[in-house]
């Protein structure tokens, strides 16, 4: 071995201790410098997610209440709702950081106390807009939609649902309103609308629930008749609601009210009825007495009923609308009035309980007592009837009996005004008759008053 060769070997001998040892040293030195330095400022820290890295309570605190979290598509931040940190609740957090060594990386939360105020701004002012806002976003975003089990064409089939990206509103309402109470920024998490694609146990489920709810019965109970409607029988489509029941077609049900009501409506028709005189005579349809399906009510609510789980039994008369349910034509008690001889027949129970000569309105004009079925209203004793005679004077007629008929003033009372005479003589008309109403002899308007009741049917004619 040569000379030179024996040098360098020597040589690193020697150095490789001596390098070692200043390395441990530099290290040693920084490891007591970075202590130093982070007696006084943070370590790798982020604070509220904003990095406060080396700086000091006073620096970091400046940095939190100008700072603001950025929205990087995963939070939507309520930037109105912040609320300033002090600089006492961050020299908290720098007494109890980390203790480990300066390459430790902390995350903490900054908190001040909320007052009851801000919360109330908070809940009341900010979250409507917020709820706005995730609206906005979501019109522009794909629907969830569950898989379903519908009725389609009469049979049961399944819909198979698809995976949208819409905001699940209610749990970022739930996250908002609880950061709302302690947080000093709002930032909620931007959560998506959960989806769980059923599996074959509940499809199955679902068909079975389906399947029971087309048995389902609503039994409909009339004044004469009782129908029954079996759902799978008269619906054709039809899709599941949140509460669990179905939603069916309404078509052929709202078909068959059509058809039924058209029967047994007697409201606006006109009605037969016998006359004193054994002749029937048809009264002009019009007035005010009679009744009628609510269609769409009854349409609805049978439809309604159909879909849940569990049969019902509906009754008509909830569903019909004036007077008169369930009686077809006059009945057999009711008032009937001849125009052309001016008489009045009260009947009750089909016995004829008063016959009355009485005097009239005209046949046209203004005073006109108009034809058609009607009914009594109400019952009033001693009213004043007023009103404007033909050349425009005013009058006030105090009778004992009123039974008004019309809204617009026509009914029956006595007429203590009028001659003995008059009652029953259609050639006195012309001079006497009335401003539209049946006037009564006095001496007898109190058989129609004891043998007549709210209600009653009314039918004159001519």
């Amino acid at each position: 071995m040569s000379r030179k060769e024996k040098f360098g070997k020597k040589t690193k001998k020697k150095l490789l201790p001596r390098i070692l040892i200043g390395i441990v040293l530099v290290f040693f030195g920084g490891f007591i410098g970075s202590h130093f330095y982070f007696q006084n400022h943070f370590k790798f820290t982020r604070i509220n997610d904003v990095d406060v890295s080396g700086l000091t309570v006073a620096q970091a605190t400046k940095k939190l209440n100008t700072s603001h979290i950025d929205e990087d598509g995963n939070y939507l931040v309520v930037r109105d709702s912040k609320i300033n940190v002090n600089s006492q609740d961050v020299k908290k957090l720098f007494k109890h950081r980390s203790s480990m060594s300066a390459m430790t990386s902390a995350k903490m939360s900054a908190k001040s106390d909320v007052s009851t105020k801000q919360v109330n701004y908070r809940l009341k002012t900010l979250l409507p807009k917020f709820e706005n806002r995730i609206d906005q976003i979501n019109t522009s975003r794909k629907q969830t939609v569950d898989s379903q089990v519908l009725l389609k064409d009469g049979k049961i089939v399944v819909k198979a649902g698809q995976k949208g990206n819409t905001l699940d509103k209610a749990a970022m309402v739930q996250s908002f309103k609880k950061q709302a109470k302690s947080n000093l920024l709002i930032s909620v998490k931007m959560t998506k609308d959960a989806y769980v694609k059923p599996n074959s146990s509940t499809i199955n489920k679902q068909k079975q629930q389906l399947a029971k709810v087309l048995d389902n019965t609503v039994t409909l109970n009339t004044y004469n008749k009782t129908y029954k409607f079996v759902a799978k029988r008269w619906v054709k489509n039809g899709y599941p609601t949140a509460n669990g029941n179905y939603k069916f077609d309404s078509a052929k049900v709202q078909n068959w009210i059509a058809k039924f009501s058209k029967k047994v409506d007697t409201l606006g028709k006109s009605v037969w009825i016998t006359t004193h005189q054994g002749k029937k005579v048809r009264v002009h349809a019009g007035g005010t007495y009679g009744w009628k399906v609510n269609q769409k009510a009854l349409t609805r609510n049978i439809v309604k009923n159909l879909g849940r789980s569990h049969s019902v039994t509906m009754n008509l008369s909830h569903y019909a609308v004036g007077t008169g349910y369930g009686i077809k034509g006059s009945g057999k008690t009711y008032v009937a009035i001849d125009l052309q001889r001016l008489h009045e027949y009260v009947y009750k129970n089909g016995k004829l309980m008063a016959n009355i000569p009485i005097m009239s309105g005209t046949l046209t004009g203004g005073n006109r007592t108009p034809q058609g079925a009607f009914y009594i209203m109400y019952k009033q004793r001693h009213a004043t009837l007023r009103g404007k005679n033909s050349d425009g004077s005013k009058y006030a007629s105090p009778v004992s009996y009123w039974e008004p008929l019309t809204n617009s003033g026509v009914g029956m009372h006595d007429s203590p005004w009028q001659p003995a005479s008059v009652y029953g003589n259609p050639s006195a008309r012309s001079q006497y008759h009335s401003h539209g109403c049946l006037n009564n002899p006095p001496s007898r308007m109190s058989e129609v008053w004891k043998n007549t009741h709210t209600l009653e049917p009314v039918f004159i004619y001519y």
